[in-house]
């Protein structure tokens, strides 16, 4: 069994009339253990870009009988290049795992798993208000309640 062993780092600018955020710059660093062309191919901007998603754009909404309120794609928010900043991405293999034969760690579950924490995160510090963002994702009307409830 091996897992992912990396930071994800945001910074985010918010424009407090419209709610709107801005991702300024995106870091993430990965140790993996030993370098193989599986671990080091799913660390890509893809994920990341998935994940961006899903923490500002992506959100599904039902209606009062449990049916999804968004029946097609046209409607469907995803990330553009405007929305995705360049990565600055560091893999390293500074540590080999003991727990196999070839030193490998996880990589491919850390390009997305960490990406709204890490939003949310500087979408907190943007504002000046630690845990503020409790829901994930933080569209441009939860921005604007919660800067709202942080100003009573």
């Amino acid at each position: 069994m091996v897992y992912p062993y990396g930071v994800h780092v945001a910074v985010a600018k918010i424009d407090r009339d419209t709610g709107g955020v801005t991702i300024e710059r995106y870091l993430l660093a990965y140790d993996i253990g030993r370098r193989s062309i599986r671990c080091w191919s799913r660390v890509s901007s893809r994920r990341v870009r998935a994940g961006i998603g899903g923490a500002l754009l992506e959100e599904f909404r039902y209606d009062e009988r449990g049916e999804p309120t968004l029946r097609q794609l046209r409607g469907y928010l995803m990330p553009t290049a405007r929305e995705v900043p360049p990565l600055d991405v560091l893999i390293t293999q500074d540590a080999p795992s003991p727990l196999n034969a070839l030193g490998l760690k996880g990589a491919g579950e850390g390009g997305i798993n960490a990406v709204g924490a890490a939003i949310a995160a500087a979408i907190d510090d943007a504002i000046g208000v630690p845990g503020a963002v409790t829901r994930l994702p933080v569209t441009p009307q939860g921005l604007r309640g919660i800067l709202a409830q942080a100003a009573r």
